[in-house]
């Protein structure tokens, strides 16, 4: 069971800040998110560069939270923990100047946009 929660998590959270926790935040923007999918996206060097600085943080939520859960085999607890740790990271991201949803379509852009990565670790090493 711990060894699903872990998996569970890792995947959830590995793949961007695309949690439940954030379901209600961007409930109301699936159309545009839908839209961004299929266009390019225009980020800004300042919006990337928050992405940076989100994207740590939520790395150390997650490294965090995986860190606990291998440590319990309560379901309670684990709930707990997957818990808190979408709310850190939403706040976390939120904290970093962007909303929830630019974070996720960053992300997403990211995986497709090749000379999107470019900039973003070009900003990473700068």
């Amino acid at each position: 069971m711990r060894q699903l929660a872990l998996i569970a998590l890792a995947t959830a959270l590995g793949a961007g800040v695309t949690t439940s926790a954030m379901a209600a935040d961007t409930q109301q923007t699936a159309q545009p998110q839908a839209k961004a999918q299929q266009q390019q996206v225009d980020v800004s060097d300042k919006q990337l560069s928050k992405f940076v600085e989100a994207q740590k943080s939520v790395n150390t939520i997650r490294k965090s939270a995986i860190s606990k859960l291998s440590k319990t085999e309560e379901k309670d607890a684990m709930q707990k923990i997957q818990q808190q740790a979408n709310q850190n990271m939403v706040e976390s991201v939120k904290d970093s100047g962007l909303s929830v949803e630019d974070y996720n379509t960053i992300a997403r852009a990211l995986q497709s946009d090749k000379g999107l990565r470019e900039r973003l670790m070009k900003i990473q090493q700068g």
